[in-house]
């Protein structure tokens, strides 16, 4: 019988802390991770660079094709994106970089377009995917399923706070407004819409710090 590579799936909102978490869990597991959320803003970088209308989703497929997506990691341990191979460090985490992606994740000809490019990512001994749909699209099959949640108000701090420490200028109220903005628009478009999966176990983190979270998560795989 073929042996099918694990997969863990984290997914929930904007500022949850899913793709930190997701990173500690993929190398204490010693597994591959996948940030999909970073495909979804590298194409609206490369988009943005090539003055693209974002409401043309044909223009959108081009582009998603035609971007080049590279994950390196530095001997520190951090994980530099490559975008048609520039590095784009503070770029592609800036909020209206994710505003921009969350408005064409929207088309499902963009998310039909990465999904194959998503799945390449199972490999062996295993895989740790975040984003909003790795439980209910792409891996429907994954062993484990996690959904993390945390208030908005904390969420936006959060965000605040990450940013501010990058240099990047950002007001917690602004923060805030594009927290729910994006939240609204991710829970209620057509295709793969913001939830959790039927089997995922839900986890609230609000008030809770990263390792205390980490070591949940790690508990579905070695109770």
């Amino acid at each position: 019988m073929l042996e099918v590579t694990p997969v863990m799936t984290i997914d929930g909102p904007s500022g949850a802390g899913k793709g930190t978490v997701s990173r500690i869990v993929a190398k204490r597991l010693g597994w591959h991770y996948l940030d999909s959320g970073a495909l979804y803003r590298a194409v609206g970088v490369a988009a943005s660079w090539a003055n693209l209308d974002i409401s043309d989703p044909a223009a959108l497929v081009r582009c998603t094709f035609d971007t080049a997506v590279s994950f390196v990691e530095n001997p520190s341990g951090a994980r530099r994106v490559l975008v048609n191979g520039a590095d784009t460090p503070t770029e592609l985490r800036l909020e209206t970089t994710g505003a921009v992606a969350s408005a064409i994740a929207a088309f499902p000809e963009v998310r039909s377009a990465l999904k194959e490019r998503q799945r390449a990512f199972r490999q062996p001994p295993g895989l740790v995917a975040d984003g909003r749909d790795m439980g209910t699209v792409i891996f429907t099959d994954a062993a484990y399923k996690v959904f993390l949640t945390a208030s908005a108000e904390e969420r936006a701090e959060r965000r605040y706070n990450q940013l501010k420490d990058k240099g990047v200028s950002v007001t917690l109220d602004g923060l805030l407004r594009e927290i729910l903005a994006r939240d609204a628009r991710d829970a209620q478009r057509t295709v793969a819409p913001l939830r959790p999966a039927e089997d995922a176990v839900l986890i609230d983190t609000t008030g809770q710090n990263i390792e205390q979270v980490v070591e949940r998560v790690l508990a579905l795989v070695h109770p």
